[in-house]
């Protein structure tokens, strides 16, 4: 047989050579392909352009109202869309149990107000510490409460409705959205600090009982959105339960200035996240939540609710959290309240 030439055997080795030269670079490319799918996949994980917040009350408080609010803004300075979640349900409970439950990721938030110090003081036997289950974010408002009572009360002023009741002593009643709620603490702890005795008179909401003072079957009751009813008349504005006069009702005393001077009760609303949420995470957050308070349309907001803006560290809304604690703690065994 006659041999190959040397020439073309090295010719046939060279297009092989070629042939595999040009099948790896398509081959490499269709695996960084799916590699890169992959990376982007999870790096899609690890920032969610979703995040959602819930909010442990049913829809159109004052809570959800902030919720909302904070929602467009934070969302807006995070450059991603945060809905709205309402999850009520057991004094707020499975709302906030939910969000323990949730991975650390950004993914799910909880906005909730000082009811969430509230909850082990009702309940002992709560799975969770309020100190620790939670990574708070931001205080972002804080508010008081106004006391009204009805048009016709004979008292135009916190210090007389307190000289009636003394005088009339069970014969007043005063209303909350339910037993542990915070008007009921709010309440409680006026007694305690007053002399007086009020009968407790326990709602499903607050709209209940602020419906019953304009129709004049309640005394008393203490809430954070009873201005429609003040301004349309229907019921009267005694004072305000916070530090300084509410800017709405800048003629109506605090209850400091009329005479009970530790009668100083202001509510929260904040942001938390759950409590594996990384540190960088959580800066993140706190500094989104600080730009959107910032920002004079979300204040002009917050002032027509009657709410303060807030913001500040992570650790300064921890403080606020424990410091809650011991204040209704502190309610509850004064007023030997019961909640078993």
């Amino acid at each position: 047989m006659a041999s190959r030439p040397p020439s073309l055997d090295a010719f046939q080795k060279n297009q092989e050579t070629e042939m595999k030269q040009q099948r790896r670079p398509a081959w490499l490319s269709l695996l960084l392909a799916v590699i890169a799918m992959v990376a982007t996949t999870g790096a899609a994980h690890a920032q969610p352009n979703v995040t959602k917040m819930v909010v442990p009350f049913p829809p159109g408080g004052v809570t959800d109202q902030v919720a909302r609010i904070m929602a467009e803004h934070m969302g807006r300075q995070l450059g991603q869309v945060i809905i709205i979640d309402n999850r009520p349900g057991a004094g707020s409970r499975l709302g906030v149990e939910a969000v323990i439950k949730s991975p650390g990721d950004g993914t799910t938030l909880l906005f909730t107000n000082s009811s969430y110090s509230i909850l082990p003081v009702i309940d002992p036997k709560i799975s969770f510490d309020p100190a620790k289950a939670l990574a708070p974010i931001s205080m972002t408002a804080t508010y008081g409460l106004q006391i009204v009572t009805k048009k016709d009360f004979p008292a135009s002023t916190l210090a007389e409705f307190i000289a009636y009741a003394k005088k009339n002593p069970g014969k007043l009643s005063y209303g909350s959205a339910g037993m542990g709620s915070g008007a009921h603490f709010a309440g409680e702890y006026f007694k305690s600090l007053t002399g007086t005795f009020l009968v407790h008179i326990p709602y499903r909401s607050t709209a209940g009982a602020l419906n019953d003072v304009a129709g004049g079957q309640l005394d008393m009751a203490f809430d954070a959105s009873a201005k429609p009813l003040v301004d349309a008349g229907h019921i009267k504005l005694l004072a305000v339960t916070s530090r300084q006069r509410d800017p709405r009702f800048p003629g109506t005393q605090t209850a400091a200035e009329a005479g009970v001077k530790a009668f100083v009760l202001e509510s929260w609303v904040g942001v938390l996240a759950p409590a594996t949420t990384p540190p960088p995470l959580l800066e993140k957050l706190n500094k989104a939540a600080g730009a959107a308070l910032a920002d004079p349309a979300l204040q002009k907001r917050f002032a027509e609710l009657g709410l303060r803006p807030e913001g500040g560290s992570s650790a300064r809304f921890a403080d606020a959290i424990r410091d809650d604690l011991v204040l209704y703690r502190g309610i509850a065994k004064e007023s030997k309240l019961q909640f078993e």
